[in-house]
Order: C-alpha cells, then structure tokens, then sequence
C-alpha cells in the first residue's frame, strides 16, 4: 500500500493495484474462510467495491476485507443491496439491508414468510397486543410521510408475531449507528424506507427462532469489523473483534 495516497488504505490506488494489495493477503484469507468460499472471489469483490467507490477507498484496508468477508459468510450480495458497506470515520462498517434479512429468513428453514412495510399518513393503519394481536393496515392512494414501519413473520408449521415502531423509534435506532448520530447518509439517505423495515425485522429477530446465519447477522450488523475479527481457524470472523463504536476504532488504531 506505499502507493496509496492516504497511509493504511486503498486510496488512490488503480483497480490492478487494489487487487495486487489484497492479493498479498490471500494465505490469511484461506485460513480464515470455510471450506466452501473462496479466498480469489473475496479478493475480486472487495477490489471491484474499492474500484466504483473511492470513499470506501479511503477507509482502512483491514475494515473493507473485514466487510467484504463478513458479507460472503453470511452469502449476501451487496450488489443486491443484501448489505451494504459504510465508509464512516475511516473505516468501513458492515450494514444488512432489508433484502439481507429476508434471505436469511428465507433460509433457515423456520419462518414461512417474513415481510415489512412502512405506514404513511393517510393510511388506514391499526393494531393491536395482547392475547389476540392484529394488525390492519390499508395503503391510502394518496399517502404522506412516513408514520410507523412494521414487520410480520410467519412461522413453519404455524404461528406469527409482528413489530411495529413509530417513526420517532426508527430515528432513534437509525442515531445509535455511529455513521447515523446525524442528518441520514449511505443507504439511509438513499433507501431509506427499505433501512427502516431492516430495522424493524431486526427488532423482531428477537422473538423469532433465530438459525445461526440469522444469529451472527445480528451481531455483525452495524459492526466494523477490522483485520483483528479475521480468524485463522476457517471460520472467517471473530464477533469478539467487532467494534461499534468509531471511537473505540480509533483509539484501537492509535495504540498500534
């Protein structure tokens, strides 16, 4: 990385180049990775994710390969916006998009369906707790802003439980992320309705039966997961290396 344009990262660097650095790490890629992925594909994604993105560029280089590795583990697609990479303080944090979380539903075998929707004003929306939930919601034709987001999950072979909060609760989730304390950026400026049911099915993982892809992805989401996460042992990250708090990350690179 002498070349690079800022020390520790990618920046300013040609495709060739960034493939040629990551490249160097391919034998702790190796060990680090299960038997079914391969270290090559992992190097050609976080290249070509450098390559169209030149703040991820600047972002530590152990944060991206952390990112990019965490995202193959989990076998979502940031091309499918399954999950996205956030360039935030230097470094790159780990995010699940909507689509991440339905695909990792999807695949645990337990929840028949899972969807998410977001209320707005003009809509007909009521629901109710207790020993007999319900939820009624009616998309107005003309509808305002956002109000509430909601998320459903049906369960294999019955049974369902759903989540609702209020748009003031997703702002409040949205400022506990450390690239979100304040106007929305990356994916919550862009897709912001899609990140707001990500939170909502994130808050009803926890009273679904949680397979174990589905368990990490709640530990890795929001997550920088730096070269320190990078196992040895084929089981590719460490959740105990995981940071979620930028300054933590920074103070961690200071004492190096």
């Amino acid at each position: 990385m002498a070349k690079a344009s800022k020390k520790g990262t990618l920046a300013g660097l040609r495709h060739s180049e960034v493939s040629q650095v990551i490249a160097g790490m391919e034998a702790q890629i190796s060990q680090a990775l299960p038997a079914h992925l391969s270290a090559k594909r992992i190097i050609q994604t976080a290249s070509n994710i450098v390559a169209k993105n030149p703040k991820i560029a600047e972002c530590s280089a152990g944060s991206v390969l952390g990112s990019v590795m965490e995202s193959a583990l989990l076998g979502l697609s940031p091309g499918l916006r399954q999950c996205y990479f956030v360039p935030y303080g230097g470094a790159c944090q780990f995010q699940i998009g909507y689509q991440g979380w339905v695909e990792l539903a999807r695949r645990s075998g337990k929840i028949k369906t899972l969807y998410a929707y977001t209320v707005h004003a003009g809509d007909t929306f009521e629901y109710e707790l207790g020993l007999e939930p319900k939820l009624i919601h009616k998309p107005a034709e003309k509808r305002g802003d956002i109000t509430h987001v909601y998320a459903v999950a049906h369960y294999l072979p019955e049974g369902y439980s759903f989540v609702v909060l209020t748009k003031s609760e997703v702002e409040s989730l949205r400022r506990r992320n450390a690239s979100q304390r304040d106007t929305p950026s990356g994916p919550w400026a862009t897709d912001y309705a899609e990140m707001a049911k990500a939170k909502a099915i994130k808050r009803l993982a926890k009273l679904m039966p949680l397979s174990d892809e589905l368990a990490q992805a709640a530990i890795a989401d929001e997550a920088f997961i730096t070269e320190d996460a990078i196992t040895n042992d084929g089981t590719g990250t460490d959740a105990e290396g995981f940071i979620y708090d930028i300054t933590d990350l920074q103070t961690n690179e200071g004492q190096d």
